[in-house]
């Protein structure tokens, strides 16, 4: 390919990522309203200091990095990514997936010594609090183990390691979400709230790393049809996926709101607290604004030519498979021809 050839491949795939902001924007605002609403929780179980909402947050975000991140890992990916010339993009994704996990790991076990202290505090040297500290301990060995594991991407899709990852991962959530509502009383329907709400937020921040910062990246590199195709259809089941949890937050949310501070208007606009919750939902109508936004989805895709899947799939079957290893620009071509 001649050089000006190349460099304008280049410069229309920096185009196209220079784009990718809106989710970038979502992430910021989720990271911001997820700080506020910690501090808001933390702030109703007596405790105001920011060092501790601060804490708990960014054990709440790694064990959403980890949660979420397993999900697309395991789930997101299907098999029939790993049997076409999509399989090294995969390896790839779950090799730079592998070095935030480890970050997120080391920000788990400080973090989730404080957020313990507090629990132990709080709850009291109870069964539940010591049996939640053991389930933390056996999951990290997991993901610890899934983490650093060299195997082949083969053997590490939805490999008995990497789905007991998953599982304790989900089984910690809920395990949180218990204690945090144990701290000021067991209300079986607040303890239910407060799972779904921990769950949306934690596949929703670790589908949009994953995405943002391992998705993106590594597709990049690889603009070919087969990898469109791979990226295009696991950004979808995210973005489905994210239809669900857009009205989970802001539903559970408003209930846990309404739960610890009541339906006062006075309450909300004169104290610290109300204000912040009220900005807190604001965050999340803006995530709604901006979902509504991406799309016509072209604003949120990870590689030119997501959006147009079925176009590709009908192209891809007229070229030979050494014309579906050539740069996704060429292919689109012979799609757009129609």
């Amino acid at each position: 390919m001649p050089e000006s050839q190349t460099q304008t491949v280049a410069e229309q795939t920096d185009a196209l990522f220079d784009r990718y902001t809106l989710p970038k924007i979502a992430l910021a605002v989720i990271l911001v309203a997820s700080l506020v609403g910690t501090w808001v929780t933390t702030t109703l179980n007596g405790t105001a200091a920011l060092t501790l909402a601060v804490a708990k947050w960014a054990y709440f975000v790694a064990l959403g990095i980890l949660t979420g991140g397993y999900v697309w890992k395991h789930l997101f990916v299907r098999p029939g990514d790993l049997g076409t010339e999509a399989a090294d993009y995969c390896a790839e994704m779950y090799d730079r997936f592998d070095r935030i996990a480890a970050g997120a790991i080391a920000v788990l076990a400080i973090s989730g010594i404080v957020v313990f202290w507090r629990y132990l505090g709080a709850v009291g040297q109870t069964i539940g609090v010591f049996g939640y500290a053991a389930l933390v301990a056996v999951w990290m060995v997991f993901a610890v183990i899934t983490t650093h594991r060299n195997a082949t991407i083969e053997h590490q899709f939805r490999s008995r390691v990497g789905l007991a990852a998953l599982a304790l991962a989900l089984a910690v959530v809920i395990a949180t979400a218990i204690i945090e509502v144990g701290m000021r009383g067991l209300d079986p329907v607040a303890v239910g709230v407060r799972i779904l709400h921990l769950l949306a937020f934690a596949v929703w921040i670790g589908g949009a790393v994953w995405n943002i910062f391992v998705a993106v990246p590594t597709g990049q590199k690889r603009p070919t049809v087969r990898v469109v195709q791979a990226a295009g259809e696991q950004l979808e089941r995210f973005r489905w996926a994210v239809r669900f949890i857009i009205p989970t937050l802001f539903l559970t949310g408003l209930y846990q709101a309404v739960d610890g501070l009541g339906t006062s208007v006075s309450l909300y606009l004169g104290s610290t607290v109300g204000l912040a919750v009220l900005a807190k939902v604001g965050f999340i109508g803006l995530l709604v604004v901006i979902f509504k936004l991406c799309p016509m989805w072209r604003a949120c895709s990870p590689i030119e030519g997501v959006c147009e899947l079925d176009d590709l799939s009908e192209g891809s079957t007229r070229r030979s498979e050494s014309e579906n290893s050539e740069p996704i620009e060429e292919s689109a071509e012979v799609a757009n021809d129609d």
